[in-house]
């Protein structure tokens, strides 16, 4: 089949390691230089296209359909709804967890402040659970926080736990188990013709 007319949107980072081991054994050509900034490939009737992009960005280039398909983690989808994004197939690499730590291994007593870059999944975990939380947006070095006095708990993402363990942090509860998921425009998904082998492909999976 032809990829001329596909475009696949790629998270930066580990999500776009476990892509190109995904991509290769798939017979497709890699196009990517390990030493390039080059951040778009254009389509060949020998593989699709490519875009590598921060992860948050990822479902709005394809809810867009500048990409017809997105590689991106289950905590960015959480994060960072999209109405025009479908979820497609867990592709079962880049496993990482959402967790809330703290210094102590206890849940937060009263009204407390939360350091945090997913303020939409920690504001929701909490509302769920009626516990009043004040939040602090962070981009980074989260495990900074409880250390200086910012806000006694975070809410991170983590893969082995080793950064909390440096910080002194405890995991006091999962929020989120995440993975790398495979999603796609749902308009394209439906009507794309140049999409039906990917579908094919999924459905023999199953």
């Amino acid at each position: 089949m032809s990829f001329q007319n596909v475009t696949v949107a790629i998270a930066k980072g580990r999500i776009l390691e476990g892509a190109k081991t995904l991509w290769q054994q798939s017979g497709l050509l890699w196009p990517v230089d390990e030493d390039s900034r080059q951040l778009w490939f254009a389509p060949s009737p020998e593989r699709p296209g490519m875009l590598i992009a921060r992860a948050r960005d990822i479902p709005t280039l394809v809810g867009m359909g500048i990409a017809d398909l997105g590689i991106v983690g289950l905590d960015v989808l959480e994060e960072y709804p999209n109405n025009h994004v479908l979820q497609v197939a867990d592709l079962k690499f880049a496993q990482c967890r959402v967790v809330l730590a703290g210094q102590k291994n206890q849940w937060p007593e009263g009204p407390t402040r939360i350091a945090t870059k997913y303020q939409r999944i920690a504001q929701t975990y909490f509302t769920i659970h009626r516990h009043p939380v004040e939040m602090v947006s962070l981009s980074g070095s989260l495990e900074l926080a409880p250390v200086i006095g910012l806000a006694p708990y975070i809410v991170d993402i983590v893969d082995t736990g080793n950064t909390l363990r440096q910080h002194q942090l405890t995991e006091i509860a999962t929020i989120l188990e995440s993975s790398a998921r495979l999603i796609a425009n749902a308009s394209h998904w439906r009507t794309k013709p140049e999409l039906e082998h990917v579908r094919h492909l999924l459905q023999h999976e199953e």
